[in-house]
């Protein structure tokens, strides 16, 4: 039989003549008319090459191929309507499955610890595979199905893709104390002959500072240019590189380090994280669940390292 080619509309049908052995119950069952289902019990006969309900004694009565056909149809059908029900509600606390979220130093340092704590709360079966991805870009695990969800700045949207804004981070002025060119203040123009650090993976790559400075006809000098937001505090810290950093990130150091942090002598966009996902997970129950918390963990966040 060429299964393609099969009206698979004729399977609720055999299934419920099958269990009714009659043509009017197994209308009424399926909402059908009796036209309707002699139709397609006609059909069905070409099909199977057999009668499967003939007329005996003013009833109806399966054949033995009818007989045989009955549990494998209706275990057919069974597995048909539950692939096709609506998925089982996400409950967190009792859930055991994994995600894998993919992200920089900067928002790992940011919201990691928060979430992981909320996910030992409120989800404790649930585990979290983090992984490094610090360039500007929607990671590509996403589109491959190897990652849930990515986590930090992003320069357009892939078709397929989705997003939502988590929360914008300002940047702030970095020096060492005791700095001698900063000594709790620094204008523009001697901001823009100190020694830069700056975070990026491109040999030649600006950043936002840079095109602020160059709207004014200004340019600053990146002497030093690292891969991790993370290494830039204890570098700064020691040296007499300075740096734009993220708020979130130089407070925190700020804490342990001999770090000066002041108002930018410019002004500088905000930078906005982003949460990304891709479109075949939008609708999973479990995704919206995680989607939702660390949204949530985003916003707190924001509003408690600002304090």
């Amino acid at each position: 039989m060429n299964v393609a080619a099969l009206n698979l509309n004729l399977l609720p049908v055999l299934d419920a003549l099958l269990a009714e052995r009659s043509v009017s119950r197994a209308g009424l069952r399926l909402g059908l008319s009796q036209p309707a289902v002699s139709n397609a019990l006609a059909q069905l006969r070409v099909l199977l090459g057999d009668p499967l309900l003939v007329l005996r004694a003013g009833a109806m009565e399966p054949t033995e191929r009818a007989l045989a056909l009955v549990e494998p149809v209706r275990a057919a059908m069974v597995a048909v309507e539950r692939s096709l029900a609506p998925p089982a509600p996400f409950d967190p606390a009792t859930a055991t499955r994994d995600f894998v979220i993919a992200t920089n130093d900067f928002v790992a340092f940011a919201l990691l610890p928060r979430l992981l704590a909320r996910l030992q709360r409120e989800a404790p079966g649930v585990r979290l595979h983090v992984r490094a991805f610090q360039q500007h870009l929607v990671p590509p695990d996403l589109a491959r199905g190897e990652a849930d969800l990515g986590l930090g700045f992003s320069f357009g949207l892939p078709g397929g893709h989705r997003a939502a804004d988590l929360f914008q981070d300002r940047f702030v002025f970095v020096a060492r104390q005791g700095h001698p060119a900063v000594r709790g203040r620094v204008t523009l123009a001697g901001y823009s002959k100190l020694l830069h650090v700056l975070v990026s993976h491109e040999p030649n790559a600006r950043g936002v500072v840079d095109d602020a400075l160059a709207a004014r006809g200004l340019s600053r000098q990146v002497a030093l240019r690292l891969s991790h937001f993370l290494l830039v505090p204890p570098v700064v810290a020691t040296t007499d590189y300075v740096a734009a950093l993220s708020e979130l990130v130089a407070r925190p150091a700020a804490r342990s380090l001999p770090l000066q942090i002041l108002k930018m002598p410019l002004e500088v966009p905000s930078a906005i994280v982003r949460m990304i996902w891709h479109d075949r997970t939008d609708a999973s129950p479990a995704h919206h669940w995680l989607r939702g918390v660390v949204e949530a963990v985003g916003r707190e966040t924001a509003a408690r390292d600002r304090r």
